[in-house]
């Protein structure tokens, strides 16, 4: 017999000569030749793993050589037939050894394949079967393979909780790469871009503001593994967006914007890139209402059309941008431009609720422009057919509300106001933004106002509580979140008569002051507050501060007419509590001045209150004057309200005030 070795293969048959089948490095050399030729040559390559298996059908460490490398081919190739066939290799080293770790682990990874190249939602909870056995397994392991594998495993649970929706999964991936980062300090760039896109997805669905931290730790650890990776520059620019959104902090919009530069050194060609940082500037330039950066907005979006036009995201931020600008700067051009621009997307895109959503605001812009409530009317209708469509999307919620609302305050009707306030709910159901709790409380302070109801005004002060909790910040960043809330506990006190509210309400604006002594009334809502207290307490002490702070106020602005109201009345209250007759002639002469100065300013409901001031001066001509100007101005208050009025006590014991409410009353 020719003892010369032959080639295994003769032609497309097998042809086994000079090998001893009871030798297992017969097998292990055949093995060798199917995974060398398994690119080249496939059909081959199985033949050669068939023979391998034939001579040595116990070796499992066989077989997972084989699942290994017909996994990557099957990776390389993304052919399905052959990962299913990865997937019977490892099935059989597992059936030979229960215990085996690494087939374990390939098994998933190759399941894991599966799902991820072929969207089977099945493999994945496969795979997740599988890595769970191997976690049983690690014992011994090196700790590189057990990084790799909770990583993979981190995966496996992202991939079922995108499918599932649920927190738990989204959590145990978040755990999985914990542990991976324990066990390995040298972990790639993408394992730590995976653990910041797992955190940032957990901290949106649980309002969790440590996870956006540790999101752009993770960032951050991965662009330290390499400063011109342009995704890693990316990621961090939205992860720094997202906290800005939670603490308006100037210096997290600095670091994002800062960011996206960086990444549009390294890649100006990507567009995804453009339209995150134009949401960027358009979220910060309506907080801030600040154009410069509205106007930075429009040109990155400019940028980002110059490298695909159609993006139903991209068209609405322009919209959006181009709404709030022509309507809050007074620019017409780009209201027009917007509403172009928006018929063009409905062409493009259909009646998507974003686009919707577009339509309405730019409605919203032109009401706001032309102070035309038909406009609000229309932008109301178009945000209602947006949200049938979508009833999840909480920005068409939270606009409607908006929407509403200043309709309720134009047309001066409780009922809009209660109906924005349902709408105000659902958006906050939705989306728990500090944001919506605190237009939402704005809302119900104006409806509290008009109906005087202890509920609505307490519900309001809730609501602002809850803006405060969710923006910890407020008290440096918003002094106008601070104010508002100030001015809805002064108004639950003029509901209760309970000092303890002023007193609050003093302090917090006291507060604002400090924060920003040009904080726009400040001044005057001190004083109106004080003059508030002073009404319940009667202590003169504490209406001679609130005369303080008008006069400051007066200085600021000679033309208030309301402030000019206010302190004429606190005027009289203190002239009432003064026991010297000359002083409080003076006090009664400086409130007339203070009083018709406001007439001459438009102030009609002075008119009015001259006239009570007459009265107690016991110049009943001069009252009937005042009193009959206010009738025909429509500037009386209720009926009721006139025959209680202690200051109109002497003027009601005259012929003149009785002939004039016969009159009035007929």
């Amino acid at each position: 017999m020719d003892t010369e070795k032959q080639p295994i293969f003769k032609g497309d048959s097998l042809n086994p000569l000079f090998f001893d089948l009871e030798n297992h490095n017969h097998a292990a050399f055949i093995q060798k030749q199917g995974e060398s030729s398994l690119f080249n040559a496939p059909e081959e390559a199985l033949k050669y793993f068939d023979l391998a298996s034939s001579i040595d059908p116990t070796n499992q460490e066989l077989l997972y050589q084989q699942g290994v490398a017909l996994l990557n081919y099957g990776s390389e190739t993304k052919t399905k037939k052959t990962l299913l066939l990865a997937n019977k290799k490892f099935k059989a080293a597992i059936k030979l050894q229960p215990d085996f770790f690494l087939a374990w682990q390939a098994f998933g990874n190759s399941l894991a394949f599966l799902g991820t190249t072929f969207k089977e939602h099945h493999f994945f909870i496969q795979a997740k079967a599988s890595y769970e056995k191997a976690f049983a397994l690690v014992r011994g392991s090196p700790p590189d393979k057990i990084a790799y594998l909770y990583w993979n495993y981190a995966k496996v649970m992202r991939a079922l909780a995108e499918y599932s929706g649920e927190v738990c999964d989204l959590n145990a991936a978040l755990t999985a790469q914990g542990q991976a980062s324990s066990y390995s300090e040298d972990l790639p760039l993408t394992f730590w871009q995976d653990f910041g896109s797992i955190s940032l997805k957990l901290s949106v669905q649980i309002n969790d503001i440590r996870l956006v931290y540790k999101a752009i730790n993770c960032y951050k650890n991965a662009l330290s593994k390499s400063l011109s990776s342009f995704d890693s520059w990316h990621y961090l620019g939205k992860a720094l967006f997202l906290l800005y959104q939670w603490t308006h902090d100037e210096d997290h919009f600095c670091q994002a914007n800062e960011c996206f530069i960086n990444a549009s050194k390294l890649q100006a060609e990507d567009k995804p890139l453009w339209i995150d940082w134009a949401a960027l500037l358009l979220y910060s330039g309506k907080r801030l209402k600040d154009s410069k950066r509205l106007y930075s907005c429009l040109e990155k979006c400019r940028k980002a059309y110059a490298h695909q036009a159609r993006d139903e995201k991209l068209t609405s931020i322009y919209i959006e941008a181009l709404s709030f600008l022509g309507a809050n700067f007074e620019r017409l051009d780009l209201l027009h431009e917007a509403h172009n621009k928006v018929l063009e997307a409905v062409k493009h895109f259909g009646e998507t609720p974003e686009i919707l959503f577009c339509f309405g605001t730019t409605l919203f812009g032109y009401g706001k422009y032309f102070h035309d409530l038909d406009y609000f009317y229309q932008a109301i209708e178009k945000f209602q057919e947006g949200l049938s469509v979508d009833r999840t999307y909480h920005k068409l919620w939270f606009s409607l509300a908006s929407t509403y609302s200043l309709v309720a305050k134009i047309e001066n009707d409780a009922a809009l106001y209660e109906r924005a306030g349902k709408f105000f709910s659902r958006a906050i159901n939705l989306q728990p933004e500090a944001t919506y709790y605190y237009e939402y409380a704005l809302n119900l302070v104006k409806l509290g106002e008009m109906t005087e109801d202890q509920n609505t005004v307490e519900l309001a002060l809730l609501h602002f509580r809850q803006a405060f909790d969710l923006q910890k910040n407020v008290v440096y960043l918003d002094p106008e979140w601070l104010f508002e809330y100030a001015l809805a506990l002064d108004l639950l006190g003029d509901i209760l008569d309970d000092d303890k509210q002023y007193l609050k309400s003093l302090e917090i604006l006291k507060r604002v002051l400090m924060l920003d002594p040009d904080f726009p009334d400040i001044h005057y809502k001190i004083a109106l507050v004080y003059s508030h207290l002073g009404e319940l307490t009667e202590e003169t002490e504490i209406y001679r501060r609130a005369l303080v702070h008008y006069k400051i106020a007066y200085q600021a602005n000679e033309e208030h007419a309301e402030l000019l109201l206010d302190w004429a009345l606190t005027l009289i209250h203190l002239a009432e509590t003064s026991p010297s007759s000359e002083e409080r002639l003076g006090l009664w002469q400086e409130s007339e001045y203070k009083l018709i100065q406001a007439t001459k300013l438009g102030e009609t409901e002075a008119y009015y209150h001259l006239a009570c001031l007459y009265s107690l001066m016991r110049y009943y001509e001069k009252a009937m004057v005042f009193l009959e100007k206010a009738e025909k101005l429509e500037a009386l208050p209720p009926l009721d309200e006139v025959l209680e009025d202690v200051w109109l006590e002497n003027l009601r014991q005259t012929e003149l005030f009785r002939s004039f409410i016969s009159t009035y009353t007929s």
